[in-house]
C-alpha cells in the first residue's frame, strides 16, 4: 500500500511529494441545469466522474480536487480563481481529509477546518453548503484518523447548521472495494459512493 509523503526540508508549508490540483467545469454552455461544486480530493475528483454518469447530466457535477492541505496558504487562492471562473452553483460540497497528515486530529485540524469552512460560507453565500464526510482507508492507523477527523467536522457542521453527506459509512460497508493502494476505489466501488452522493445531492436540492 502506498502511504502519503511530504518534503519537509527548508519548507514553511508541508508539501506531498507530488502536489496537484484538478478541476473542472461540466458543461459550461448549460446555465440551466442544477450545478454542484465539490471541493475535495482524489476521491471527489473520480465521484465527479461517476456522478455526472449517474445524474446523466440532469444535475452538473463541477469539481476543484486538490492535494493542498487547508492548512497552505495558497488553498484558498487557488479555489476562489476556480469558483470565479466557474460563476453559477446551487450547491457547494466541502471535504478535505485525506490530505494534510501533518496536521494533529484533534486540534489544528479542525481549527483550520473551520476557519476554510466559514470563508467558503461568506464566498458563497447564494448557495448551499454541505460537508462531505472522508472516506474509509485499508490501514489502520490512517483510518482511525480518519474517524477522528469526521467526527470533529461533524461537530462542525452541527454548529454552523450544516447538512452532512456520509460518504465515510458507505465507503466501510464497501471497503472490500477499495483499489491496491488502500485509499482509492476501483469501478465498482466509486460507482456506489457516486450512486450514494448523487441520492444525497437530490435531497438537498429540493
Amino acid at each position: 500500500m502506498s502511504d502519503f509523503t511530504y518534503e519537509n526540508v527548508d519548507k514553511v508549508t508541508p508539501l506531498e511529494t507530488y502536489e496537484w490540483d484538478n478541476v473542472w467545469i461540466q458543461r459550461t454552455d448549460d446555465k440551466k441545469s442544477p450545478r454542484v461544486l465539490y471541493i475535495g480530493d482524489s476521491i471527489s475528483c473520480a465521484l465527479r466522474v461517476f456522478g455526472n454518469g449517474v445524474t446523466k447530466e440532469e444535475i452538473l457535477i463541477d469539481s476543484f480536487g486538490t492535494s493542498k492541505a487547508i492548512d497552505n496558504p495558497y488553498y484558498w487562492d487557488a479555489l476562489r480563481l476556480f469558483s470565479l471562473q466557474e460563476g453559477h452553483r446551487d450547491v457547494v460540497l466541502f471535504n478535505n481529509g485525506l490530505h494534510g497528515w501533518h496536521l494533529d486530529d484533534e486540534n489544528d485540524y479542525p481549527a483550520y477546518y473551520e476557519q476554510m469552512l466559514c470563508k467558503i460560507l461568506d464566498e458563497f453565500k447564494g448557495s448551499k453548503i454541505v460537508i462531505v464526510l472522508t472516506t474509509a482507508v485499508a490501514k489502520e492507523e490512517r483510518h482511525r484518523r480518519v474517524k477522528v477527523r469526521n467526527g470533529a467536522v461533524k461537530k462542525i457542521a452541527e454548529k454552523y447548521s450544516l447538512d452532512v453527506i456520509d460518504l465515510y459509512t458507505v465507503s466501510e460497508e464497501n471497503m472490500n472495494l477499495l483499489g491496491d493502494d488502500g485509499v482509492h476505489f476501483n469501478a465498482d466501488g466509486y460507482t456506489c459512493l457516486s450512486e450514494y452522493l448523487v441520492k444525497e445531492i437530490k435531497r438537498i436540492l429540493k
